[in-house]
C-alpha cells in the first residue's frame, strides 16, 4: 500500500505479525542445528572452497608445462576459471569395440553434446570396431547425420560391417595399410531350440499377433515360411547397406557388388577399389581436419566419449603403483591435490615419464564425476 511500517495502527501490527507466526507454524525443518555448528559449516565450506581455487591453480599452471599434459586434463573434464576457452575444437569421437546398443548410446549422446558446442568446427570418428547391430549402427549413422558439422574418419585396426557403415557420413575417410575394413553383408541368426526343449519335457505356448511374431523365440521351430522371412530381411538389409555405401562413395551398383558380398579388405586394397580415400593413422585425420575446417593455429582436440571414476574412491586406487593410462591418471591427481605422499615411491616419477612418452592415441580420456551425497559429505566433513 506504500504505508510506512511507523504508520501501521497497533491493530494492524498485529494482524501482520499473526499472519507471520502463522507462516512459520507451517514450515517443519528436517534437520536442527545450532548457529554454532551452521558457523563451523560454513567455515567448512569456505575452506573447502580455498582448496578447490588452490587446485584449479596448480592444475592450470601444470597443464602450462606440456602439451600432453594439458590433453590428459582436458580429457579428464577439468575445466578452469576464468573465462571460457573461444578457441576453435577438433573433436575425437572413438568407437571401439562391437557396436551395440550400450556403445550406440555413448555416442550419441557424445555427439549431441558436440552438436551444441559451437566452437567444435570439425568431428574426428575413430573407428575401431568389427561390426555389431543393424540397429545400433544406424542410428550412430543417423545421428551423425544431424550433427551439421564435417566428420573425418579414421580406421584403427579395424572398421569392417558396422564398423564401416557408420563411416558413411565422413567427407573423408582414412585408414592404415593394414586396417581389416569392408565386409559389406549381413547375416541374421535364428537359434532353434525346440527340440532340445522336448527331449527334456519343456514346452512353449504362445498366441502371437503374426504368423512371424514369434519366430525369433528359441522354442519356435524354424519353419520353412521363417527361413524364407529371415532371408528376406537379411537381403533387404544387404541391399540398403549397398545402397548408402554407392551414394556415398560415388560407386555404381556394379562396383558396390564386386566389393561387396561380405568380403574383408586391407586398408590398401580398400584404397584401390574405392572404399577410403588415403592412406594414414589418427594424426594425419586430425591434421586434415584442422587444416581443412579451422582457421587458427591453436586448435583444442577433445576425445569423447568421456569415461568416468568416482572421486570418493580416489584414496584406495592411488596407493598402488601405477600400471594403467588410468592409474596415471589418479596418481596425477593425487599430485596436484598434495596427496603424492600417498603414493608409493616411484610411481610420480613414473607418471610423468609416461606423460611424456604417451602416444596421441593413447592418451586417456575420463571425466571426474562425483555424486550430490559425497559432495555434501565432503563438505560437511571438511576434505
Amino acid at each position: 500500500s506504500g504505508e510506512k511500517a511507523g504508520d501501521l495502527s497497533e491493530e494492524e501490527k498485529t494482524v501482520s505479525m499473526l499472519g507471520l507466526h502463522e507462516s512459520f507454524s507451517k514450515f517443519n525443518a528436517t534437520h536442527e542445528v545450532s548457529l554454532v555448528k551452521y558457523k563451523q559449516m560454513l567455515n567448512k565450506k569456505a575452506k573447502l572452497e580455498s582448496r578447490r581455487k588452490q587446485l584449479n591453480n596448480t592444475l592450470q599452471k601444470l597443464s602450462e608445462t606440456s602439451t600432453a599434459t594439458s590433453m590428459i586434463l582436458s580429457s579428464l573434464g577439468f575445466e578452469f576459471d576464468g573465462a571460457p576457452s573461444k578457441r576453435e575444437k577438433v573433436a575425437v569421437v572413438t568407437v571401439d569395440g562391437n557396436i551395440n546398443s550400450a556403445l550406440s548410446y555413448d555416442i550419441i549422446r557424445s555427439l549431441r553434446q558436440i552438436k551444441r558446442d559451437k566452437h567444435v568446427k570439425c568431428m574426428v570418428l575413430r573407428v575401431n570396431s568389427g561390426g555389431g547391430s543393424v540397429v545400433s549402427s544406424e542410428a550412430i549413422l543417423e545421428e551423425m547425420k544431424l550433427l551439421n558439422k564435417p566428420v573425418i574418419c579414421s580406421m584403427s585396426n579395424a572398421a569392417a560391417s558396422g564398423g564401416y557403415y557408420i563411416a558413411m557420413n565422413s567427407e573423408k575417410i582414412f585408414a592404415q595399410p593394414t586396417t581389416l575394413t569392408g565386409s559389406i553383408g549381413v547375416f541374421g541368426v535364428k537359434l532353434d531350440a525346440s527340440k532340445w526343449a522336448k527331449s527334456y519335457g519343456v514346452r512353449s505356448d504362445c498366441y502371437p499377433h503374426g504368423s512371424h511374431a514369434a519366430a525369433m523365440n528359441p522354442l519356435t521351430p524354424l519353419t520353412t515360411g521363417t527361413k524364407e522371412n529371415i532371408a528376406r530381411i537379411v537381403l533387404d538389409y544387404y541391399d540398403y547397406f549397398k545402397s548408402i555405401v554407392a551414394t556415398r562413395r560415388f560407386l555404381s551398383d556394379e562396383q558396390v557388388e564386386e566389393v561387396a558380398q561380405g568380403r574383408v579388405w586391407t586398408g590398401e586394397q580398400a584404397k584401390e577399389v574405392g572404399l577410403v580415400d588415403a592412406l594414414g593413422g589418427l594424426d594425419r585425420a586430425i591434421s586434415y581436419a584442422k587444416a581443412a575446417h579451422t582457421n587458427s593455429d591453436e586448435v583444442e582436440i577433445e576425445h569423447w566419449p568421456r569415461s568416468s571414476f568416482r572421486l570418493e574412491d580416489l584414496p584406495k586406487l592411488i596407493s598402488g603403483q601405477p600400471s594403467s593410462d588410468v592409474d596415471f591418471a589418479q596418481a596425477l591427481l593425487a599430485v596436484t591435490m598434495g596427496l603424492e605422499d600417498n603414493v608409493k615411491s616411484g610411481s610420480v616419477e613414473q607418471l610423468l615419464k609416461n606423460l611424456t612418452e604417451l602416444k596421441f592415441a593413447e592418451k586417456p580420456h575420463f571425466m571426474l564425476t562425483i555424486d550430490e551425497k559425497t559432495a555434501l559429505d565432503l563438505i560437511m566433513d571438511g576434505e
